[in-house]
């Protein structure tokens, strides 16, 4: 068999490709990370984590709340190998904050497609007698020092009367920042949904909302936990509200409320369910279908839920009972849906804080977008781990490359366990060889008009979508095209705006993932 080609072009391909190789057994641990699996590390004091974030190279950076270094400032940023162990190469320990005296808060991180580290959170600030908090953005090289090109010194601060939070971040593919957080209107008393716009170069985004800010005055005392992008750079957010009813809303691309999204007219969605009901995160599929994790609270304990949504929030009640599935893990044991994400094969996973009052675990489980447990899955569908006595905390997790599951949290340490998830379903070799001699794209670095060059062995049809380094979806290019036999090009239609950085272009033909080709603009 000719497989020389193949060879040849394998600099383009992303090392999560595989050809067919025995895989371990999906929701087990993977022994090949840290001790059996798991990791604990302390960084002063106790720890509790906010988010976490994959970079293209495998390294995990995870962001918490510790008072590390003797400073005032109240996170850390840590950086891992693929490994497990610290990366060294991280501000000479694996770990940072390089702010000072500052006293700032953590909330969110995401990574730049040219490998720069984005955290917002708050920065502290006494008014008046009184502590009132400024959204923040803090902007760091690959080594963990302060990009000095972002806003004159790395950090960017957000001023806004009474106090603002940032507890979620977007990247958008001109390179603006959006943060969503929970701002107060006439006091700290009177919460609501929040957003803000920042420029590359740390700058407000005047132009977004009024500002550079958004406020949503008719969700009054609301708590926003979570942001996605949903129809290309509308954003999705979810939370509670002082009701303990949960809340999720849409607004466009300049940060108005979307009004025709649900029901009522006013683009929120409000629903009570049991005593107290968060919705704590959300993930977005490709075809703009809103999923969303949380908890509520019965006459006894917390139970975790997921739901379904079209992009106009309209309930799937085709997912589980009426667009929602709700778990009971024992009489006695609590659970709480704190993470929600879709892996590589376009499967559901979900993250689980679950245990008796005195004791949580660790737990995952795995369904189908339409809503069916994947029993295959650890257990009977079924994951879960401890570090031992007491409660492990559990808070986000990432999806690898390879499929396998990154999940963190923190009971005293940052603890981490990753899980595997790698039976990954693709063309073999010897399969690909049948359907195709070459795909590549011209040129490469692209410009503002790429090729994407065919020559099939027979008639394929193929999807193709655009992702950054982060894994994050950028738009879907080509749906379900046929190609004839032989020689094709096909021009590819990318937004003016997309930043400058690294970018992987997925092929996948009748729901197989065929090849990904990694572009430089």
């Amino acid at each position: 068999m000719k497989k020389t080609l193949l060879y040849s072009i394998s600099a383009l391909i992303l090392p999560f490709l595989f050809t067919n190789t025995i895989s371990a057994q999906e929701g087990t641990l993977d022994e090949t990370f840290g001790i059996g699996g798991k990791i604990s590390n302390n960084f002063g004091g106790a720890s509790t984590v906010f988010d976490a974030a994959l970079q293209s190279d495998g390294k995990i950076i995870v962001i918490e709340s510790a008072t590390p270094f003797g400073q005032s400032s109240e996170f850390v940023i840590v950086r891992y190998l693929s490994n497990g162990d610290l990366d060294s190469s991280f501000d000479r320990v694996g770990a940072t904050t390089i702010l000072g005296e500052k006293d700032f808060g953590v909330g969110a991180i995401a990574i730049q497609p040219d490998g720069k580290i984005v955290v917002a959170g708050v920065i502290r600030n006494k008014v008046n007698g009184v502590t009132e908090t400024d959204i923040m953005l803090i902007r760091y090289n690959e080594d963990g020092t302060l990009d000095a090109t972002f806003d004159g010194d790395g950090i960017a601060t957000a001023p806004l009367k009474n106090s603002q939070s940032g507890s979620a971040i977007l990247l958008q593919a001109d390179g603006k920042i959006v943060i969503g957080g929970t701002f107060s209107l006439d006091n700290w008393q009177m919460n609501t949904f929040g957003l803000a716009r920042f420029n590359a170069n740390g700058s407000i985004d005047t132009a977004y909302g009024t500002n550079g800010f958004v406020q949503t005055p008719t969700i009054f005392r609301g708590i926003l936990n979570d942001i996605k992008f949903v129809d290309d750079e509308n954003v999705i957010a979810v939370g509670t509200n002082f009701a303990s009813n949960f809340l999720m809303v849409k607004y466009d691309a300049t940060g108005q409320v979307i009004t025709s999204f649900g029901s009522k007219g006013d683009g929120i969605i409000e629903e009570k369910f049991n005593k107290i009901a968060v919705l704590n995160k959300c993930v977005v599929s490709k075809d703009n279908h809103i999923y969303v994790a949380g908890s509520s609270l019965t006459d006894t304990k917390y139970n975790a839920f997921i739901g379904k949504y079209d992009s106009n929030g309209v309930v799937d009640t085709s997912f589980g009972g009426n667009g929602r599935i709700v778990k009971e893990f024992g009489s006695a044991i609590a659970s709480f849906g704190d993470d929600i994400t879709i892996d590589s094969k376009d499967e559901l996973i979900v993250g689980y804080g679950v245990g008796p009052t005195s004791n949580y675990d660790f737990a995952l489980e795995s369904y189908s977008l339409d809503g069916v447990l994947k029993t295959s899955f650890g257990t009977d569908g079924y994951f879960s781990t401890n570090f031992g006595a007491g409660h492990d905390y559990f808070q986000t997790m990432l999806i690898q490359p390879d499929n396998k599951i990154v999940m963190i949290g923190n009971n005293y340490d940052q603890v981490i366990a990753r899980v595997n998830n790698s039976k990954k379903v693709v063309l073999s070799t010897d399969d690909f060889t049948v359907n195709s001699t070459v795909i590549n794209v011209s040129p490469n670095p692209i410009n503002e008009f790429p090729v994407l060059n065919l020559q099939l062995q027979k008639a394929t049809t193929l999807s193709v979508d655009l992702y950054d380094a982060k894994g994050i979806l950028v738009s879907s290019l080509i749906k379900n095209k046929l190609y004839a036999e032989g020689s094709t090009t096909e021009a590819l239609s990318l937004s003016n705006n997309l930043a400058k950085g690294i970018y992987f272009l997925k092929l996948s033909s009748n729901g197989k993932l065929t090849k990904t080709i990694k572009i430089i603009k």
